[in-house]
């Protein structure tokens, strides 16, 4: 499937601004997403950032032929339509977390990798696999899957690495931080989970090169020149679900990406469906929850795809002002720990009975 969510992502790019009230925003307050949804008002000086050009058309909203994605956010601002908007969001202050986390993040990426052995090691692809699976638990994975890497992925401004294989992993984040949301305590374990699957796909990526194989590890929402949610739903990750996030049969939407790309030769899980696109369906908790109205109760054309999609001129603002959002997929009943299981479980059994 031709999926992708536009957000491409250069956090190398924000400016980081230290909030005045650090020990103060440190203890966040839960705040119920209706009381949220009540009060906010956008900014008027962030609107008036705003580009001519939407951003659901950069992204292909309303196009039946297929293109490769455009990216949108998390680039050189200087570069996209958005950038101004981009600016504003690296100018905000921030509390200690968040900034500790973004540096982190950063440190990870400039860890050098070692260099490609001169011969590689023999296995058959099917052992490679599981090899691999096994080493990426063993580097804090809590999700991983692999799958053909597919060109039509790659951003319409970036190159292809060439490589045909990629790895996907994901991380869990800790879901009683992430009730927090939209505070910036939540933001900062959004970022160290980004930052934890990125160590574990640059350690993975280090030790595929020990192998004699090429490895590019690529982080989410930076440095990626491709969509991740394709591949993820490829691989096994699960379902796309209303608030465009994947919904997982295990960790629900409470999870973070990263990848590897290699030439290490591998082979393909399917795809994993299980009803979470049909529960969806009939499920409201995303969509009203979501303070701007931004997640859609029908699906909508997207660059060829009939899929879910959130309104990314609408969603914008928003997560500009509070550096970040995922009350949606924190709302998600899926995402609550131990429901997602059970979910799958009621599910199957409904879907037997239908037999």
């Amino acid at each position: 499937p031709r999926w992708g969510t536009g957000f491409s992502a250069k956090l190398d790019c924000v400016r980081l601004s230290r909030s005045e009230n650090s020990e103060r925003d440190r203890s966040a307050v839960k705040r119920d997403p209706k009381e949220i949804k009540e009060s906010y008002k956008p900014d008027p000086g962030l609107l008036d950032l705003r580009p001519e050009i939407s951003g659901n058309k950069i992204n292909g909203q309303g196009e039946t032929d297929f293109r490769r994605p455009t990216p949108i956010y998390w680039q050189d601002p200087d570069s996209i339509p958005h950038g101004e908007m981009q600016k504003w969001f690296g100018q905000q202050p921030m509390i200690d977390d968040v900034i500790e986390a973004f540096t982190r993040r950063a440190e990870i990426h400039a860890t050098p990798l070692p260099e490609q052995a001169r011969e590689t090691v023999e296995h058959a692809p099917e052992d490679w696999a599981g090899i691999v699976h096994e080493q990426a638990k063993q580097r804090g994975a809590d999700l991983v899957g692999i799958t053909r890497f597919n060109e039509e992925w790659v951003y319409d401004r970036c190159e292809s690495h060439g490589l045909p294989w990629i790895v996907m992993i994901g991380g869990e984040q800790d879901y009683e931080t992430m009730l927090n949301v939209p505070d910036q305590v939540a933001g900062a374990e959004v970022l160290n989970q980004y930052g934890e699957v990125l160590k574990s796909a640059r350690t993975l990526a280090g030790w595929i090169l020990e192998q004699g194989f090429r490895a590019v590890p690529v982080g989410a929402p930076s440095h990626a020149t491709f969509v991740m949610i394709p591949p993820a739903l490829e691989c096994g990750f699960g379902e796309l679900g209303k608030h465009g996030s994947i919904i997982n049969r295990k960790l629900g939407s409470n999870f973070r990406l990263s990848a590897v790309l290699t030439d290490m030769p591998l082979v393909a899980q399917p795809s994993d469906e299980f009803g979470a696109d049909d529960f969806c369906t009939h499920c409201k908790v995303c969509e009203n929850a979501c303070p701007v109205d931004a997640i859609s109760p029908a699906k909508t054309w997207i660059r060829g795809v009939e899929r879910w999609y959130v309104d990314f001129d609408r969603c914008i603002p928003f997560f500009n002002e509070h550096l970040g959002c995922s009350i949606c997929t924190t709302v998600c009943p899926w995402s609550r720990p131990g429901v997602a299981e059970n979910l799958t479980q009621k599910l199957a059994r409904r879907g037997g009975k239908d037999d």
